[in-house]
C-alpha cells in the first residue's frame, strides 16, 4: 500500500483553434489521448523518440518522454506516465557533498549508463468525461505538470492526426495546416492545452463572509536557499530565537507563523487573490482563525486535493506500473472524484 497525493486540474482548452476563437475547431481531450497512444506505439517507437518538443535556451523545462500510456475502455479514463529528464553533462550527473563548507564544496560526477536518460517518473490520471486530469505523486515532490502542459500542446500541433504535411520546404517535416480528412482544405489553426488547478469556491466564500470574525492569521511557507528574501527572513528568524551567529540557509525549510490581526475587506481580498494565482502546496498556505474557533480555516482546503492509499504494483523503486495504477484508481474512482464536488 502506498500513499498517493492527488491534485485535480481543469482542462480549460484542448484542441486546434482558429485565432480569436474560444471553441476548438478540431479535436478534444479523449481524441488526442487516443491519438497519442497510437503515436507512441507506432512503428516500434523507442522512448527517446517520444519527446514532442525541442529545448529552447530561454525555457526552464527539460525534455519529457512518454514512458507508458494505458486506458480503461469502460470509464474512458487514461493513465499517462511521463519520464522527465534531469540535467547532465557529457554523460555524467553532478552532485555536491551536503556537509561541505560554502564556497568549498566538492563536486562529484556519476557516469550515466550508455544510451540512458537521467530523470524521474510522473503520473497523470485523465478523466475526459469530466474534462479534468489529476497529478498522482508518490515519492517525488515535483508533479511534472509544467512539462505535461508543453508536451501535450506540442503533440497536438506537430504529431496529432490532424496535421497536414507538405513535401516542399527545407525542414524535416513541413506543416501546412490542419484538417479532419485528406479531402478537406488545410486550415490555419493553432494548438492549445491550457489547464488550471481545480478550486472549490465554498471555503473561500465563507472566509470572505466571516471577515469581521477573523482574529488570527496563520501562514505556512517554504524558504528556499536560492531566494535572497528567504535568506534575509532566515537570519531574522534566527535572531528572534536568540541565535546571533549568522548561519546561511543551505536547504529548503518549512515554517509556520501566526499573528493576531483582523484584515480589512480589501486586505483579505488581496491575500486571497495573491494566493490563488498559483499556490497549490500545503507549505504555501494561509489560514484564518475565527472568533470562537481554535482551528484555522485554510485556503488550501478550497483545492481539489487529498491523499489516498493505493495498493499499486511497482516495476522498480522509481516506476509504478501504469496498469496497476489505473486499476486502483478505478476501484476508488467515486471516492476520489468526490473531491470535485
Amino acid at each position: 500500500m502506498e500513499e498517493a497525493k492527488v491534485t485535480f486540474y481543469d482542462v480549460e482548452r484542448c484542441g486546434l483553434y482558429e485565432y480569436g476563437s474560444d471553441d476548438s475547431t478540431l479535436g478534444e481531450l479523449s481524441t488526442f489521448l487516443n491519438q497519442l497512444k497510437s503515436w507512441v506505439q507506432r512503428d516500434g517507437k523507442s522512448l527517446d523518440e517520444t519527446c514532442t518538443y525541442a529545448i529552447e535556451e530561454s525555457e526552464d523545462v527539460d525534455r519529457t518522454f512518454c514512458y507508458d500510456l494505458v486506458n480503461n475502455g469502460v470509464t474512458g479514463d487514461f493513465v499517462l506516465t511521463t519520464w522527465n529528464e534531469t540535467p547532465s553533462y557529457e554523460g555524467k550527473v553532478a552532485a555536491v557533498k551536503a556537509k561541505s563548507k560554502v564556497g568549498d564544496a566538492k563536486v562529484e560526477f556519476t557516469k550515466i549508463p550508455k544510451d540512458s536518460i537521467p530523470g524521474y517518473a510522473t503520473y497523470f490520471w485523465f478523466i475526459p468525461s469530466k474534462g479534468v486530469f489529476a497529478t498522482i505523486r508518490f515519492q517525488h515532490r515535483l508533479n511534472g505538470k509544467k512539462n505535461l502542459d508543453k508536451y501535450f500542446k506540442e503533440f497536438i500541433s506537430k504529431f496529432s492526426d490532424y496535421v497536414v504535411l507538405s513535401e516542399d520546404g527545407d525542414a524535416d517535416f513541413n506543416i501546412i495546416g490542419y484538417s479532419d480528412s485528406d479531402d478537406d482544405e488545410p486550415m490555419n489553426l493553432h494548438s492549445h492545452f491550457r489547464t488550471a488547478i481545480v478550486r472549490k469556491p465554498g471555503q473561500i466564500k465563507y472566509i470572505l463572509s466571516q471577515r469581521s470574525n477573523i482574529r488570527k492569521i496563520v501562514r505556512h511557507n517554504r524558504l528556499s536557499p536560492k531566494l535572497e528574501e528567504s535568506q534575509e527572513f532566515w537570519q531574522k528568524a534566527l535572531l528572534n530565537l536568540g541565535l546571533k551567529k549568522q548561519r546561511k540557509l543551505n536547504s529548503e525549510v518549512n515554517f509556520s507563523y501566526e499573528f493576531s490581526y483582523s484584515p480589512t475587506e480589501k486586505e483579505l481580498k488581496e491575500m486571497v487573490s495573491e494566493w490563488e494565482e498559483g499556490h497549490d502546496s500545503k507549505w504555501d498556505d494561509i489560514g484564518f482563525i475565527l472568533k470562537g474557533e481554535q482551528v484555522p480555516r485554510w485556503l488550501s482546503n478550497s483545492l481539489a486535493r487529498d491523499q489516498f492509499d493505493l495498493d499499486v504494483k511497482r516495476i522498480d523503486e522509481e516506476i509504478v506500473d501504469a496498469v496497476s495504477l489505473l486499476e486502483k484508481l478505478t476501484e476508488k474512482r467515486d471516492l476520489i472524484l468526490a473531491l470535485l464536488e
